[in-house]
């Protein structure tokens, strides 16, 4: 699957770009969903929309998607199709968008970030929780729950709009759950378990198998790096195998 960062804020695209400089299965587009290349979505592609918890797309990048697919009219068909109900943040619904696909985008995977748009989230004495919890595990819901059979999935920067989050801390916690969910190839599901907790900070040893350590030596993962990894001060190169991850 082709994952596609699309944003108009270039500082954004530009920490997404050094990020994931190699990864051959990632692309970039500064701009809007109205201006993406037709050429870069293949036949069966799905959008992210990382809006709010009842499905209502009156703002930021939710406002593009309805727009784009057909105005107030789509969003009730919308709405509809996640069953109007409160969705709560980071659930992943999908939405087959029927006669409603537009240039060969036929799903919206629907992930709240936010329950409803009444203050801004991010707070910086709490950037863990605010910031890097939010958006990777916004990021990593879609990366699991698009359906298996899209080729092409359409991600805008999460949580920098209204919630507030800054790029540097959206850009690191994107590529790490890029990064995490590529490196299946590579090393187990123990391990990348791990080193998501290190990354969201919830080291708790219980959880760790007991040949993690060999199979950080086998990888070359520091340990020691891993061990003091804080987010909010280190760069995840400091829980990536040796030469990181070139998917």
């Amino acid at each position: 699957m082709q994952v596609i960062l699309l944003d108009k804020n270039k500082a954004l695209v530009s920490l997404w770009k050094k990020g994931l400089e190699s990864f051959k299965y990632v692309s970039f587009h500064t701009g809007t969903l109205e201006d993406l290349p037709r050429e870069m979505l293949g036949t069966n592609a799905a959008v992210v929309s990382p809006g709010n918890s009842f499905g209502f797309l009156g703002g930021g990048f939710d406002l593009a998607i309805q727009s784009f697919f057909g105005g107030k009219d789509f969003e009730k068909f919308f709405k509809k199709q996640i069953g109007q109900f409160y969705k709560p943040v980071g659930e992943a619904t999908i939405v087959d968008l029927d006669h409603w696909a537009r240039n060969g985008i036929r799903y919206i995977v629907h992930i709240p970030t936010v329950v409803a748009p009444t203050r801004k989230i991010f707070d910086a004495e709490r950037p863990i929780e605010t910031g890097y919890q939010l958006v990777f595990n916004a990021m990593w819901s879609a990366l699991v729950h698009t359906p298996k059979e899209v080729e092409s999935l359409i991600v805008p920067g999460l949580g920098t709009g209204y919630l507030g989050v800054p790029e540097a801390v959206c850009s690191k916690s994107m590529v790490f759950a890029l990064k995490m969910f590529s490196a299946g190839k590579i090393m187990s599901v123990e391990l990348r378990n791990v080193l998501i907790m290190h990354f969201l900070g919830f080291r708790y040893e219980g959880f760790f198998p007991a040949t993690y350590k060999e199979e950080c030596a086998k990888l070359g993962i520091d340990l020691d790096k891993l061990k003091h990894f804080d987010v909010c001060e280190h760069p995840v190169t400091n829980l990536l195998p040796n030469g990181h991850l070139s998917i």
